[in-house]
């Protein structure tokens, strides 16, 4: 456990101790894992690496969950075998230990991970005023015998329901269904994640990871404050509307870049911000050198004049392309070994869609994403000192449980476009 001194306690934050402390538990397993496994495919995704369905690759806008990817990620991996196993776990940067039998360690590890995770999402939705949901649901073709090893460790580690769906022989019904029940878990907010032709005949099981949050920021921004100014993308200048506030808040100015954390009412949820001094790019060292946690380190509490943009960003990707970069092969080839799920059918990945949405505006942060893999045969005692961000240029933004600084979402706007 390592703890950041702040200051004084920051109202509406309860990671936050009784002496204004952020307390990080950086050593908790999940919480490290995604947020390395977040920064390889953050540093893919926002370079255009992944096939965009929505948003675009460069300098664009980006979101994406690196929490669902990796929950929807840890399911198949559970009925991974062999080098297939090790080439997810690998991915995901599960600990995964080199001189034990890899093909059950690494299911372990999985099931561990997404055991954390749930439980991680029940602290989360415990207290506060915020809404926050998570669904993992599998979709099994009718008759298709499971593992009952493989479903135990979806049902008791993932909380995961099962349904049945006829793929042979209606797969566009099939297909239909899981998208309209992802709707449905995430408020409306993503819709038609299984694209056409990413679910056919030979599809044999979908399993998918879908969350929703909806969440009042501890301080809010003033409505009448809101009011048009200069943003600068690269080589260009946009007006947008602009928020502006003070309040007081984590912060930290490091070498190259500033971020502030924006609490969630009476949640351990927070965003955070991350404005480079220069390009985005610039931040690609801090990132790799140890993710939001490296950016996030030695924040302390501030009296925050804080300018920024109100943003709404929709994007989604076929995350295959993304997933070789990182090592992924075996699991989309005829050497697929997911024996672990099911004796009766040899099984393949033959299609990882993913979808995020956020909207940010001066209330809070509403947010949504979700993950289908499809598998196919085959308290203050003195004020403290004042400092100014203006977000005014690109900046990469994530929504992170502040104790562990697991990233459940993160992107970067380059160009905002304001829910209204």
């Amino acid at each position: 456990m390592i703890e950041y001194a702040v200051g004084a306690e920051v109202s509406g934050a309860p990671w936050l101790t009784e002496k204004g402390v952020v307390s990080v538990d950086v050593e908790m397993p999940v919480a490290v894992a995604d947020d390395s496994f977040g920064t390889d495919l953050y540093l893919l995704l926002a370079q255009g690496a992944g096939d965009a369905a929505v948003g675009g690759p460069g300098q664009f806008n980006t979101v994406f969950s690196p929490a669902s990817v990796a929950a929807a990620l840890r399911m198949a991996l559970c009925g991974a075998r062999g080098e297939t196993a090790r080439e997810l776990a690998a991915a995901l940067h599960l600990d995964v230990p080199p001189d034990g039998p890899g093909q059950f360690s690494a299911a372990d590890a999985a099931a561990d991970g997404l055991r954390a995770f749930s439980a991680l999402a029940g602290e989360i939705t415990s207290t506060g005023s915020l809404t926050f949901r998570m669904a993992n649901t599998a979709w099994v073709q009718t008759g298709l015998p499971l593992s009952s090893g493989f479903t135990a460790r979806l049902r008791d580690n993932a909380m995961a329901q099962f349904a049945e769906a006829d793929f042979a022989k209606a797969h566009e019904q099939a297909r239909a269904e899981i998208n309209r029940v992802i709707a449905e878990q995430t408020e409306g907010k993503i819709t038609g994640l299984l694209a056409p032709g990413t679910v056919d005949q030979t599809t044999r099981l979908v399993l998918a990871n879908a969350l929703y949050l909806k969440a009042p920021w501890s301080d809010p921004f003033p409505e009448a404050e809101t009011r048009d100014a200069p943003f600068r993308p690269d080589g260009e200048r946009l007006t947008v509307p602009m928020m502006h506030g003070t309040a007081t808040r984590a912060y930290v100015r490091a070498d190259g870049y500033q971020a502030v954390l924006l609490a969630y009412a009476n949640s351990r949820l927070a965003m955070a911000i991350v404005l480079p001094d220069g390009s985005l790019d610039d931040l690609r060292p801090c990132l790799t050198d140890g993710g939001m946690r490296r950016l996030l380190a030695g924040t302390a509490q501030r009296r925050v004049t804080l300018s920024m943009p109100r943003f709404r960003l929709e994007a989604g990707f076929d995350l295959i392309p993304a997933l070789r970069r990182l090592g992924v092969h075996q699991a989309f080839s005829d050497q697929a070994d997911f024996t672990g799920m099911t004796d009766a059918a040899r099984l393949s990945i033959g299609a990882i869609a993913h979808k995020a949405y956020v909207d940010v505006d001066e209330h809070g942060t509403e947010a949504a994403a979700a993950t289908a893999v499809a598998m196919r045969l085959l308290a203050l005692t003195q004020p403290p000192p004042r400092v100014e961000m203006v977000v005014d240029r690109p900046f990469l933004f994530a929504i992170i449980d502040a104790p562990t600084r697991l990233p459940i979402f993160l992107g970067q706007v380059t160009r905002p476009h304001a829910s209204r």
